[in-house]
């Protein structure tokens, strides 16, 4: 099972956005010299991949309007999310070495990310 994440964001992540934070976190990772990223859209824009070297180091869903700051609250106990909250994406990553970058690239967008652990593969 994958690991899941959410990130609460003011504008929607898109697509460009989600390629500038890749880029920017490989960059920094691979100083340059990794294999390049590739954006990897599914079932018409529902679902996109970030793909580094033929593995998939990160899936994140359609974002949605973020439910109101009570309904936050309850389930994301003790997270503290921004005024400007109105986004909320949920993602997935791996749990090999890949989706530590997968992980990195959601934490280089603007706004939070929670990280959470559905189940663990070894």
């Amino acid at each position: 099972m994958p690991r899941s994440s959410v990130v609460l964001t003011p504008e929607p992540v898109d697509a460009a956005a989600i390629g500038r934070a890749a880029a920017s976190v490989h960059d920094r990772v691979t100083g340059g010299d990794g294999a390049p990223f590739e954006l990897r859209p599914l079932d018409d824009g529902a679902v996109l991949q970030v793909v580094v070297d033929g593995v998939v180091v990160l899936s994140v869903l359609r974002p949605r309007l973020a439910p109101e700051s009570r309904e936050r609250e309850r389930v994301l106990p003790g997270v503290t999310a921004p005024e400007t909250t109105r986004w909320w994406t949920e993602a997935y990553t791996p749990w090999h070495a890949g989706g530590a970058l997968g992980v990195a690239i959601l934490d280089a967008l603007d706004g939070v990310a929670i990280h959470g652990g559905v189940g663990r593969e070894d």
